[in-house]
């Protein structure tokens, strides 16, 4: 079923378009803390911890999002790993082609550090993450100031 991407309720809250009645039942978000897969390596999972410290400063870290999240740090340090491998060997490679002349080629490891990062923006997208995003959510905690004629 295609159609317009579904705005999230809290924006439209902060938009000042939120109308109750169009607003569909959707579970409410976990309160307890994401605890990282089992399956995440040590370096992910330390990656995992920073990104739960980040969303919980948003008020967004919920157990509810635990695989996204997991998913974020497994992409995260797999751009990361491409990176390290691309500083040591080199982006380019030399080998010889069927005329048995000299080719450069690009190495395969760019193309998946360039996946796992599209992916990893995307899902930074997701939690509000980027400087659009935080934009457009509004994910500045607002401190309303006391009114000292208040009550009078």
């Amino acid at each position: 079923m295609q159609g317009r991407k579904a705005i999230p309720t809290q924006l439209k809250i902060v938009k000042g378009t939120h109308r109750p009645h169009r607003d569909k039942d959707v579970p409410p978000p976990s309160t307890l803390k994401p605890v990282p897969p089992s399956w995440l390596n040590q370096r992910a999972k330390m990656i995992f911890h920073h990104m739960v410290r980040r969303l919980d400063d948003l008020g967004l870290a919920s157990r509810s999002h635990t695989e996204a999240i997991a998913l974020l740090a497994c992409r995260m340090e797999e751009v990361e790993r491409y990176d390290k491998l691309m500083n040591k060997q080199g982006y380019v490679y030399a080998s010889v082609n069927t005329r048995g002349e000299k080719v450069i080629k690009v190495r395969p490891e760019i193309l998946l550090r360039k996946d796992a990062a599209k992916q990893v923006q995307s899902l930074l997208t997701e939690f509000g993450l980027t400087p659009a995003s935080a934009q457009k959510v509004g994910t500045k905690k607002v401190t309303k100031k006391k009114n000292e004629f208040e009550g009078y």
